[in-house]
C-alpha cells in the first residue's frame, strides 16, 4: 500500500488533494495539524493510502462485495471527520475566536458574514504556535477580522475633476428621507462648483410638486443652474437639452415599498443614459434588514455605488459594511451631518473600520 502525506490550510482541501491524485478508493489513514516544522506547507496535514497500481493489476477486478462495503464505510467515516470538524469549527471550540464572532455580532454584522470572518481568522489564529497566541491577544484577532473585511469592501476611485467633466450624469436615488437632496447639494459644490465646472440639477418628481422647492432654494444660493421637472415628459427634455453643457445633477423621487409601480418609466429613461453614475443614497441609521430590502428594491435603477448618508445618528456601521459586502458595490461617499458641504467625506475603510471594536475595548476598559 502507497502511504501520502497531503497538506493544506484546512482539512477538507487535503482530503480533496489526496482524492484527486490517488483516486476516490484511496483510505484516510489519519487527520491532524501538521507539525511546526511542516507548518509552511499548510495548517493540516492528512495521510491517505492507496494500493499501487501494479498491486491492484495483479489481483484483477475484486467481486467481494464486503470488500466494496468496507472501502464505502471507509469513505463515510472521511465525511463523518469532516463533519464533525466542521461542527465543532462552527460552535466556536476556541474560546478567543468564539468571543471575537460574539464581537462582530454585536457590532451589527449579518450572523453569516459573522461567522465567515470568524471562520477565516480561526484558520489564521490555530496556525500560530500557542505562545505567539498568547502573547498577541484579542488585538492580533481584531487585525486579522478588520483585514478580512477590508478584503471584502469595495471603495470607488476618488472622483476628481475628468476631462469634458460635462458628459456627466450623477444620478441620486433611494428612500423617501434618506437625505439625498442635501448630499446632491454637496457633492455639486466638494465635487463640480469648488473646480469651476458646471453643473445644472434636476428635481424629478411627477407625483409632488412642492418637492422642489428645497433643491430650488438650494440652487439659487449656489448660483448654478435648475431645472424643476413635474412630468416624465418635462424630464427627458431638460435632460435632452443639458446633457453635454453641464454636468448633470438629478434628483429623483424618495420611493417606498408601496410607490414602486411609478417607478418604471423613470428608471427605464435613466438605464438608457450614457456615461451615468447612479448612487444609490441610504441612511446609515437604518436596520441592516431595511438596507438589504432598500437595496433589493432599487436594482431597477441599476445603481454604480452604496452613499450612505447620517453617520453621525449611529454608534455602529456594521449593519453597512454587511450591506457593502452583499451587494457587492463600491461605497461612494459618506454624509456624517446636516452642514454643507462640509459634512461630506469620500468613503474609506479607516472611518468604518475604526469604530468596529471600540465599544468592546472601552467596556474592557471600564470593567477593568
Amino acid at each position: 500500500m502507497k502511504i501520502k502525506s497531503y497538506f493544506a490550510s484546512s482539512v477538507e482541501q487535503a482530503i480533496q488533494k489526496a482524492r484527486q491524485e490517488l483516486g476516490t478508493e484511496a483510505m484516510l489513514i489519519t487527520s491532524r495539524r501538521a507539525a511546526a516544522e511542516a507548518r509552511h506547507l499548510g495548517a493540516y496535514e492528512v495521510v491517505f493510502g492507496a494500493h499501487d497500481v501494479e498491486e491492484s493489476a495483479s489481483r484483477g477486478p475484486s467481486k467481494d462485495l464486503s470488500a466494496e462495503l468496507q472501502v464505502l464505510r471507509a469513505q463515510l467515516e472521511d465525511i463523518k471527520r469532516v463533519l464533525q470538524l466542521n461542527n465543532a469549527r462552527a460552535q466556536g471550540s476556541d474560546p478567543e475566536i468564539d468571543e471575537l464572532y460574539r464581537e462582530l455580532a454585536a457590532a451589527d454584522l449579518d450572523s453569516s458574514l459573522a461567522r465567515q470572518i470568524a471562520d477565516q481568522v480561526s484558520t489564521l489564529w490555530l496556525a500560530l504556535p500557542p505562545p505567539q497566541r498568547s502573547a498577541s491577544g484579542i488585538e492580533l484577532l481584531h487585525g486579522l477580522a478588520e483585514e478580512s473585511i477590508r478584503k471584502q469592501l469595495r471603495i470607488a476611485p476618488p472622483a476628481g475633476v475628468r476631462e469634458q467633466e460635462v458628459n456627466r450624469t450623477l444620478v441620486f436615488a433611494g428612500p423617501s428621507g434618506a437625505g439625498k437632496t442635501t448630499t446632491l447639494t454637496k457633492i455639486a459644490i466638494q465635487e463640480f462648483l469648488a473646480h469651476r465646472v458646471s453643473v445644472r440639477i434636476i428635481s424629478v418628481d411627477p407625483y409632488r410638486v412642492a418637492s422642489h422647492e428645497k433643491l430650488r432654494n438650494f440652487a439659487g444660493i449656489l448660483g448654478t443652474g435648475f431645472t424643476a421637472a413635474s412630468t416624465m415628459r418635462e424630464f427627458i427634455e431638460a435632460v435632452e437639452e443639458y446633457r453635454g453643457k453641464s454636468v448633470l445633477a438629478i434628483d429623483t423621487p424618495g420611493y417606498s415599498g408601496n410607490d414602486f409601480e411609478g417607478s418604471r418609466d423613470l428608471s427605464g429613461f435613466l438605464a438608457r443614459l450614457n456615461n451615468k453614475e447612479v448612487h444609490l443614497v441610504l441612511p446609515a441609521s437604518m436596520k441592516r434588514a431595511d438596507l438589504a430590502g432598500c437595496v433589493r428594491r432599487f436594482e431597477e435603477f441599476k445603481p454604480d455605488y452604496l452613499l450612505f448618508t447620517k453617520l453621525d445618528e449611529t454608534e455602529s456601521f456594521g449593519a453597512i459594511i454587511s450591506t457593502a459586502i452583499e451587494s457587492g458595490k463600491p461605497l461612494s461617499f459618506f454624509g456624517n451631518g446636516q452642514s454643507i458641504p462640509e459634512d461630506l467625506e469620500a468613503a474609506n475603510l479607516e472611518t468604518l473600520l475604526e469604530p468596529l471594536f471600540t465599544r468592546e475595548r472601552a467596556g474592557a476598559t471600564s470593567a477593568a
